[in-house]
Parts: structure tokens; C-alpha cells; sequence
């Protein structure tokens, strides 16, 4: 009897094991390029907890399903970046082990689908949007990976939302410094060439079929340093960012050794011109060094886009933050000062905007609002949530509101070997994580 004891319960036990190794595993990788990812259940590992957060995966097959049906299992994963899509809809990635852990939500972030490309394409560096990553919508999405080595650009690309990759090389295109889609179908690549000191070779290349060819519109490779045409962004300076509001506007920033300067298409990326009043107000005057971010598409107001450009001022070692804004897809523009200060290492970002009269910021771990350009910002309640987190994770890497309610902030340790992911679902007053 005694014995007949003892085998159950050791089989009970084991039963027990196995089910708790299917609980904590890690969500089996997707197939081969072009392959749908079928993963027949948890994987094998788990990242260790101290490597990031922890994030509630469903399997491809049952996302769809009502929330009782899904089947789910956690894993921990370190982040390095995300944009929203919609109040519910966003993506979210970081790099292990060489390997890109790309994933997906639809349900305001409380379930996720892994719709990571084949590890077989390795990455060194972390993804940045707009740079190497981007998405139209949740289904179409191009990733660049950077020759290594001997190895070719790749680009990959998935149209139906990460269940499966085509990949195709870029073996022309140089080092791909941005990227810019306006569709589905249509978007451009940035890439530089020969590299020297304050200058660098630059072409532009425009697909119209998600990515199937690729042309190039233009380039300054041919031409001496003193012959470059007034209609190509010249040699000098690097590309900072890339952005397209419709089929034909485009605008790119330049970063010169101190300075900055901004470059106009309206005929698709064929032709360029420098915006002459961009970047030379009195404002920036006083600064020693001026450094304009990527220009951001905020929307379409009455008379065309809305585009807003982080500026930031250096002088005597003192940072201090500025923008400019566009209503009328770059005609005519105004340089806001925003007054604020703040250690960069305390729970501190500069601001964004979702449109011009709606944008964020946050100083020393207090959330602030604005309405009107950035002129003035009405602070929130000190969140206790937000403070809790702030402590261990200080850096703010990313701030985004995809709607005046719904936003997302990526905070860090100051090592950067861990992250969380938190969400605002009343304007930025009150924070919950991910």
C-alpha cells in the first residue's frame, strides 16, 4: 500500500514539473523567412528577470480569441524601444544575444504576440525608429539591418503583421541612415556612403511597391565637393532624420559640426532645398551648438501638415530646449523656447507632441501638459506609481501619446541592462506598467 502511495504522488510530482517547465518557458522563435511562425507551444528557457520586464505572450493562433481562450505564458524581456500605432495597438523590441525579440499588441499592452523575425538575421546595435524600424500600420513593416562585415544591407519586410518575413538585400544602398513610409506601399531610404571628417556621400532611394524596387532620386556620390547642384542636400553634415508627410513633402535634418540645417522636397526626394529660415532666429544666437533632431509628422491640420523639430541649444555646457513648428507642411514656422530644466538622468525627457496644440514633457519625474506650442506646461500631481518605478528605473528613454488620453514612456536603469514599459491611459496623470 505503502508503495502504491509512493508511486503516485512521484507521478503526481512529475506531472507537476512538466506542466511548470511549459508555464515559464520562452515563446518558440518564428520560421524561416517567409515561413508563418506556427508555435506549437512555450519554449524550452527564460531570460533572466534582471534583463527586463515581465510581458503576458498569446500564440499567433489564439490572439484573436476571447481572453479566457488564450493561450498564455510570460517571459521577461529587455526593451530598448516601442511606437504606438493606436490607443491600442503598438510594438515594442531589444536585442538578445544578437537576436531581435519584435512584439506586437492589440490589446492596450496586456497580451503581446511575438512576431520576431528569423534569428538567423543577427543584430549588433539596438533598433531605433525611423532609422532602422518602421511601421504603416500593424500589418506593413520594414526593418533594416546594416551590412556587417562582408554581409549585405538586409531589408526585411512583413505584410501581414510579423507572421512571416521576406527578406531581399540592398547591396547599393550603402549604410541606411533613415527611413520614411508614407503607405503601405511607398516609402525612402536614406543611406550614406564615403564617410570624412563633417561630411558624407548621401542617397535616396524611393520604393511605390513595399519595397519590391527601389530607386534612386537622389545623390550627391558624382559630384566634387564644390560642384554639388542646389537642388541635392550636399556632403556636408550627417543625417539626422527622414520624414515624408504624403507622396511628395519630405523634410531632412542635417547635423554640421556645430550647427544644423534643414532640407525641403516637394517633388518626392528628387529635388531639395534648405530652409533658410530654419535654424537662424535670434533665439539660437547665444548657443554655441545647435542639434536638431529627427523632424516628427505630428498630422494634418487645415492648410497642410503638422511638423514639429526637437532643437536643442548648447551653451557653456548648459543644455536648454527649444522646437519648431510647422501648420502648413513647412511654409511658414515658429521657434518656441520651453522653459524648463532638469538633470537628464532623474526622470527628465524633452518635450513631444501628438499635434501642435497637444504635447508632453517631464522634469525631474513630474509629467507636464501643454496647449499651446509649448509655451506654457501645466504640471500633474506627482504620480506615486511613476515615482515608485522612477527610483529604480531613472532614465526616461522614450515619451509617446498616440491620442490626447493614451500615451507609453520606456524608463531605464542607469546601466541600461534593465527596462519598463508603463502606460497613461488619462493624459499623462497616472501611470501603470506594462
Amino acid at each position: 500500500m505503502r508503495s502504491s502511495r509512493f508511486i503516485f504522488w512521484l507521478s503526481m510530482l512529475a506531472m507537476m514539473a512538466v506542466m511548470l517547465a511549459a508555464c515559464t518557458s520562452e515563446p518558440i522563435k518564428q520560421q524561416q523567412q517567409q515561413q508563418p511562425s506556427t508555435p506549437e507551444g512555450p519554449p524550452e528557457s527564460v531570460e533572466d528577470e534582471e534583463e527586463g520586464q515581465t510581458i503576458t505572450l498569446v500564440t499567433p493562433d489564439t490572439a484573436m480569441k476571447a481572453p479566457e481562450e488564450k493561450s498564455k505564458y510570460q517571459i521577461h524581456t529587455r526593451l530598448t524601444d516601442f511606437h504606438l500605432l493606436s490607443e491600442s495597438t503598438g510594438i515594442a523590441w531589444g536585442i538578445t544575444n544578437t537576436e531581435l525579440r519584435l512584439y506586437q499588441t492589440k490589446d492596450h499592452g496586456e497580451t503581446w504576440v511575438d512576431i520576431s523575425p528569423s534569428s538567423n538575421v543577427q543584430f549588433i546595435d539596438k533598433l531605433e525608429y525611423g532609422k532602422d524600424i518602421v511601421f504603416a500600420d500593424k500589418d506593413h513593416g520594414w526593418i533594416i539591418r546594416n551590412k556587417q562585415g562582408s554581409a549585405e544591407t538586409i531589408l526585411l519586410n512583413t505584410t501581414n503583421g510579423g507572421d512571416s518575413w521576406k527578406l531581399s538585400s540592398l547591396p547599393e544602398t550603402g549604410v541606411v541612415t533613415a527611413l520614411s513610409f508614407v503607405s503601405s506601399q511607398q516609402g525612402w531610404i536614406m543611406a550614406k556612403g564615403d564617410i570624412s571628417r563633417g561630411s558624407e556621400e548621401k542617397s535616396l532611394f524611393h520604393t511605390s511597391n513595399n519595397g519590391g524596387l527601389w530607386d534612386e532620386v537622389m545623390q550627391n556620390t558624382e559630384y566634387s565637393t564644390s560642384r554639388v547642384p542646389g537642388s541635392v542636400i550636399p556632403r556636408t553634415g550627417s543625417v539626422i532624420g527622414l520624414t515624408f508627410t504624403d507622396s511628395l513633402v519630405g523634410f531632412a535634418t542635417i547635423r554640421e559640426m556645430q550647427s544644423s540645417k534643414l532640407y525641403i522636397t516637394r517633388d518626392g526626394g528628387q529635388k531639395w532645398k534648405s530652409s533658410g529660415q530654419v535654424f537662424k532666429s535670434k533665439l539660437l544666437d547665444p548657443c554655441g551648438s545647435v542639434y536638431a533632431g529627427a523632424p516628427k509628422l505630428l498630422g494634418r491640420g487645415g492648410s497642410g501638415s503638422e511638423v514639429y523639430i526637437p532643437v536643442t541649444c548648447v551653451k557653456d555646457n548648459q543644455a536648454s530646449y527649444m522646437g519648431y513648428f510647422t501648420g502648413d507642411t513647412g511654409k511658414s514656422w515658429n521657434l518656441v523656447s520651453f522653459p524648463m530644466t532638469g538633470d537628464a538622468g532623474k526622470g527628465t525627457i524633452q518635450p513631444v507632441f501628438r499635434r501642435l496644440h497637444d504635447g508632453w514633457r517631464m522634469v525631474n519625474g513630474i509629467v507636464y501638459h501643454s496647449n499651446d506650442l509649448g509655451k506654457t506646461w501645466k504640471p500633474f500631481p506627482r504620480s506615486k506609481l511613476l515615482a515608485d518605478n522612477l527610483a529604480k528605473y531613472p532614465n526616461v528613454v522614450k515619451l509617446q501619446f498616440t491620442s490626447s488620453d493614451v500615451g507609453w514612456m520606456l524608463i531605464e536603469t542607469t546601466d541600461k541592462k534593465r527596462s519598463r514599459l508603463m502606460k497613461s491611459s488619462d493624459g499623462g496623470e497616472t501611470w501603470q506598467g506594462l
